[in-house]
């Protein structure tokens, strides 16, 4: 038994990190802002299709700045994906808001836009916004979303924390929608270490989320302040870091989508199911994640322990919303489909270094416990 450690998505480097990083300490820009985090924005609006970039801190920050802005308020109530991290929810319960989790779909997992839309037929008045999470690197249905949103006058907050590169009808995602939340966390498709991003195409939310994020600082002279605000920049140190990592993004991608094609193609033929891509919809493959097949008789547990004892991490499918002690009473829509998933899911080591005898390792221990 091999005991060298597989990990589920680790940070990965190419050699220009090292680069950047010495670069930003010779020039002494130590500073939160700087010409790194200028340019890592700019890359980033490139990267997604947006016009507009806030880097912050985390993802779940960026989510904060964008309910903030959206004005979600106390007692409302805001639509929320139920399959998701609770990175996602817990800003909710920052503004007071009220969290209402809609059920998955079963082909790409997220949200059943179905259940939105009989939803907001008979309670759009009290919803004060929607938080979309795209699951795994699978994009949602924009198109459809953002109809609905407009319909029944519900503004859509884009959670693409799992999703930077997806496409939709091969448009950016920042091209069909208004407004998201990005993560660069260092289990992501590239990594500030810790950090995440407001991303707009509205000149005031950018301006707003500026200011919300720089503790509500006025411009009038001295320390004068007429809001409360946050510390959620995202400093000019990680912002080099990440400047760097996208530089290897396309190769990234394509290493990400071949471990998933690998996997699909060696764990199909054994019953195992895959997420797949609706329509006109193209993931980036952020994580490959797998539906157990009928015939085995493991639970997820015991199919985490044993890759455990063979030093393979994997992972249980997010538990659902609704089913953590925290959001215990929270309204639910559906959540059966859900739970399904969770009961038989689990992600796979997909990390942008995977080497194919690794991938080999894996696969052929799942083959063992079909």
């Amino acid at each position: 038994m091999s005991k060298e450690r597989i990990y589920l998505s680790p940070p990965h480097q190419t050699g220009d990190e090292l680069d950047a990083l010495q670069k930003v300490l010779s020039t002494n820009w130590l500073a939160p802002m700087g010409p790194d985090l200028e340019r890592f924005e700019q890359a980033i609006c490139e990267v997604t299709g947006f016009k507009y970039a806030v880097a912050t801190s985390s993802g779940t920050a960026a989510l904060h700045l964008g309910l903030n802005i959206m004005g979600v308020e106390q007692e409302q109530d805001v639509l929320s994906s139920n399959m998701t991290f609770v990175g996602a929810v817990n800003p909710i319960i920052y503004q007071s808001a009220k969290p209402i989790f809609i059920d998955s779909e079963s082909k790409s997992w997220n949200l059943d836009i179905k259940k939105v839309r009989d939803y907001l037929e008979g309670n759009s008045k009290k919803i004060g916004a929607m938080v979309s999470t795209h699951l795994y690197g699978m994009p949602a249905d924009v198109i459809a979303l953002e109809k609905l949103g407009r319909a029944f006058n519900v503004p859509i907050l884009h959670d693409l924390a799992e999703c930077l590169t997806g496409r939709v009808n091969q448009k950016r995602i920042g091209e069909l929608v208004d407004r998201g939340v990005l993560s660069f966390n260092g289990n992501k498709l590239i990594t500030t270490s810790g950090g995440g991003a407001f991303v707009t195409n509205n000149k005031e939310e950018v301006d707003q989320a500026l200011y919300l994020a720089t503790q509500a600082k006025s411009n009038a002279s001295g320390y004068h302040h007429e809001d409360i605000g946050y510390n959620y920049r995202l400093s000019n140190v990680l912002a080099a870091l990440g400047c760097a990592q996208l530089l290897s993004l396309e190769e990234r991608v394509t290493s990400k989508k071949k471990i998933f094609e690998t996997y699909r193609s060696e764990l199909l033929p054994l019953g195992f199911e895959f997420q797949e891509e609706p329509e006109g919809i193209s993931s980036d493959r952020w994580l490959t994640c797998v539906l157990t097949n009928s015939k085995m008789t493991t639970n997820i547990e015991g199919i985490v322990h044993r890759m455990e004892q063979h030093h393979i991490e994997v992972r249980p499918l997010w538990k659902p919303m609704h089913l953590q002690p925290v959001f215990r009473g929270e309204r639910v829509v559906g959540g059966k489909v859900s739970e399904n998933l969770f009961s038989r899911g689990f992600c796979l080591p997909s990390g942008c270094g995977l080497t194919e005898a690794q991938q080999a390792r894996v696969i052929n221990l799942l083959k063992s416990l079909a």
